[in-house]
């Protein structure tokens, strides 16, 4: 190496560092985007810092530790603060070391192996300590600033389903959803896990979520069918949507958790659905003696397991016998049969639209106050 020691190879540090940062931009798309100034200067002080770092190492022998490395605790936290990804940063730093390592070993011969190794190991050691501490510097300041906007987030949904003014920029109008979730299919699936998935599905949306479900204020045109539909391949989705202005969004909170319990009670596959898809459940839903009144009209048919679902399916297929057969694998005599033994316990015939009438609200009720129907 021309006599000179390796450490000697890097003492032209400033300079050293703007060809790396230089390089940094042609390797890492997203150092192109960032603004000269900052590359010209925080970046390319970290950057020399590092290697004279590197240099002390390698000239006295000893590793850094976390200590020694309190400036690159700092820049790592102010690329958190400005949203530069982690792999990004530590690409540079990969970057950096693999390009001083070739600049160590520029004028590099066979007789010195052993001086080669030894900065080998020392470079390696530099490298563990710095990615450790860049990686926790950035991770803890990530952490403060999601905590931050989490909370934030939190507290405009909450002032939001109060009625409350609200000093930030909202949205004139929002789908507000109510969403219950449920285990998973897969039981390896954790509440917890699907938990993290979910809100992970969720992260820029203003919402208040737990394990088993909360509340999501999107914006009017987002599909919540298709948004709850994705939530289901990580945990069983159930939502109640109401589209509100911003100012009655309290009353549309209540609503949908209305919807949502009446579409929960009923049994109803996983989905999202709205106040027009349980019309007749939400209008019996509070319960008094005329709903307990009109589900009492289907009271006969309970000593028979057969009549009541027949009844249910008939009206399901639009009357038409022969569809409700098939769903029955039945022959459509036996419907006929068992329709005619409706109308016998009960006096109500499904042909006449007044009966109808009365045994739709009947089978309403029944499903309101979880009778079997």
């Amino acid at each position: 190496m021309n006599g000179r020691p390796l450490h000697e190879q890097l003492v032209r540090g400033r300079s050293i560092a703007r060809d790396l940062v230089a390089r940094f931009v042609a390797e890492i798309p997203l150092y192109q985007a960032l603004p000269r100034e900052e590359l010209d200067g925080d970046i390319t002080r970290i950057t020399a810092t590092n290697l004279r770092i590197v240099e002390r190492v390698l000239r006295t022998g000893v590793p850094p530790t976390e200590a020694d490395l309190g400036d690159l605790a700092v820049s790592a936290a102010r690329r958190a603060a400005e949203g530069v990804p982690l792999g990004a940063v530590l690409t540079a730093y990969s970057i950096g070391i693999r390009a001083m390592w070739h600049a160590l070993l520029d004028d590099a011969s066979p007789s010195d192996l052993a001086d080669v190794l030894s900065a080998t190991d020392l470079v390696l050691r530099f490298q563990q300590t710095a990615v450790s501490v860049v990686a926790t510097a950035y991770a803890e300041e990530h952490q403060t600033i999601s905590g931050h906007e989490r909370d934030t987030r939190h507290a405009l949904v909450r002032a939001l389903l109060a009625g409350e003014p609200v000093a930030d920029r909202v949205l004139d109008r929002y789908a507000l959803v109510v969403l219950s979730l449920g285990r998973h299919p897969d039981e390896g699936i954790s509440a917890r896990r699907a938990l993290r998935r979910v809100q992970d599905e969720l992260r820029t949306t203003l919402h208040l979520l737990d394990a088993h479900g909360g509340v999501l204020l999107l914006p009017p045109d987002q599909p919540v069918t298709a948004l709850v539909d994705r939530l289901g391949t990580v945990a069983h989705a159930t939502a109640a949507y109401v589209l509100a202005d911003t100012p009655d969004l309290p009353a549309a909170h209540r609503q949908a958790r209305d919807v949502l319990d009446i579409v929960v009670r009923l049994g109803r596959p996983p989905g999202a659905y709205r106040l027009e898809d349980v019309l007749l459940e939400y209008q019996l839903g509070q319960v008094t003696p005329a709903t307990a009144a009109l589900a009492a009209l289907l009271d006969p048919l309970s000593d028979n397991p057969d009549l009541l679902p027949t009844l249910e399916l008939y009206l399901a297929e639009d009357l038409n016998r022969r569809r409700t057969a098939a769903r029955l694998h039945l022959h459509p005599n036996t419907v006929d049969y068992r329709l005619r033994r409706v109308v016998a316990l009960t006096g109500l015939d499904p042909a006449r639209p007044v009966d109808l009438q009365r045994i739709g609200a009947a089978l309403a009720a029944r499903r309101v106050l979880g009778g079997k129907g």
